[in-house]
């Protein structure tokens, strides 16, 4: 019977009888593939595809070391499988993914599950050797591991991509976790002392913002908007604080009625502010102008007053008044439709 190498080594297993005056030999070099299935071992991936590793009947080759590194001649330009044969090999390996191009690579050995190796990374795996249906598994995969107390120390920073800050002090962990310089914020509280913000959405009128990038669509969201929600700004707009120079009066048109001492009918038309001296005692009818109108009368008391004015045709006030010295008696007569009215007041 000839030899085999049906173990997971292949190793070459001699039948009772055959290989006279070699069995030293064979031996010999059974325990070196032995001592190597412990060793460190390199595989090249000579072209950017797919390989299949073959460890080799009964003689040696890198692929049936303990921990196996994979390289490549070139960049590899997505992911690729590397599939260990034979299909029939049970076999624990530690596994490096040194290739270049930065992809990841994913180790079969049949139909069944494939084990992903990062590039950069490595992984305990296991073949189970089940013939064409073989799967691979992560040695660690359902791993959990408990840290309750003491510290963890001699480590290499845990990347960013792996779950971790990829540095070892605070300063350039947020660097690399894209949070600048800013060392604490509380959630209910956000302290903004320099620079600039940018790219943000306008913040809308409910928030506290304007809704808008622009100040005239800020003005319009909150109800200023200028010559339709607020008048627009003119210097010559009257203030009541300051001295302010009236270049037009507030009134255009002025009449002099003279001297009053007989009956008298005013007119709307006559002007807005209206004069007269009151020298005797008379009587004042309402104007009786088809249009609607407000005037205002001064009345100047001409000797020592004491004059009675009559008012005739007015809705309010009708009657006599009293005029006095001394004062102006000014006049304030509006008309309405048929409805006439009249306010006195005296000013010394």
């Amino acid at each position: 019977m000839p030899s085999t190498y049906v173990n997971d080594l292949r190793l070459e297993e001699m039948a009772t009888g055959e290989k006279s005056g070699t069995w030293g030999t064979i031996t010999n070099t059974n325990l070196e593939l032995i001592a190597s299935a412990f060793s460190y071992g390199t595989e090249n991936l000579a072209s950017d595809a797919d390989a299949t590793i073959t460890m080799s009947d009964g003689s040696a080759d890198e692929v049936r070391s303990i921990y196996l590194k994979i390289t490549s001649s070139g960049s590899l330009t997505a992911t690729r499988t590397i599939t260990l044969a034979p299909n029939t090999v049970s076999k624990l390996w530690i596994i490096e993914n040194a290739t270049t191009g930065g992809q990841s690579i994913s180790i079969s050995q049949g139909s069944g599950a494939n084990v992903t190796i990062p590039n950069g990374g490595n992984k305990i795996i296991v073949t189970d050797g089940a013939g064409a249906g073989a799967a691979v598994y992560d040695a660690l995969a359902d791993q959990d591991v408990d840290i309750t107390s003491g510290t963890i120390v001699g480590i290499t920073d845990l990347a960013v991509a792996d779950g971790g800050t990829g540095a070892s002090d605070a300063a350039t962990a947020r660097t690399n976790l894209g949070l600048g310089t800013i060392a604490t914020q509380a959630a209910n509280s956000v302290s903004i002392t320099g620079g600039s913000v940018t790219g943000i959405t306008d913040i809308t009128v409910d928030d506290g913002g304007t809704g808008a990038s622009t100040a005239s669509a800020a003005r319009t969201n909150l109800g200023l908007a200028i010559g339709s929600d607020v008048q627009a700004y003119d210097a010559d707009t009257l203030k009541a604080d300051v001295s302010d120079t009236l270049t037009v009066g507030m009134l255009t048109t002025s009449y002099n009625l003279g001297n009053l001492s007989s009956a008298t009918t005013l007119h709307i038309n006559n002007g807005n502010i209206q004069h007269g001296t009151m020298t005797g005692s008379f009587t004042l009818t309402a104007p009786d102008d088809t249009d609607d109108g407000y005037i205002e009368v001064e009345l100047t008391i001409d000797g020592t007053g004491g004059y009675t004015l009559t008012l005739s045709g007015f809705n309010e006030l009708s009657g006599t008044a009293v005029m006095t010295a001394s004062t102006v008696n000014l006049l304030r007569i509006s008309k309405l439709n048929t409805n006439t009215y009249i306010e006195i007041t005296q000013a010394v």
